[in-house]
């Protein structure tokens, strides 16, 4: 899929952390970011619990969500292509972005 991603949306891209096929990410920067239309940073989801990771419940997404118990890793930020990007899974509230 090809396509700009924009602050706050959940996207399936490709896992540059582990050796899994793809990874969730929440998009982190806006316009400003140099490049905007090209890529994003993003923040990497995971299913393992840690102290500092944020947990991600429905109720933190305005639109969609993801199948399993997640969290953001606020501290493994990853600049993403969008056309690296193979779909969005949701859209977060501007409270949980702002926590990340």
């Amino acid at each position: 899929m090809s396509g700009t991603y924009t602050r706050g949306v959940v996207v399936k891209g490709p896992d540059l952390l582990a050796e899994h096929d793809y990874r969730p990410y929440i998009c982190l920067s806006d316009e400003s970011h140099p490049f905007s239309d090209e890529e994003a940073i993003y923040a990497a989801i995971t299913t393992t619990r840690r102290a500092v990771a944020i947990p991600l419940g429905d109720s933190d997404f305005v639109a969609g969500g993801l199948p399993r118990e997640s969290y953001a890793n606020p501290w493994t930020p990853v600049s993403i292509r969008h056309s690296d990007i193979q779909q969005e899974e949701g859209r977060l509230i501007e409270d949980t972005i702002t926590n990340i």
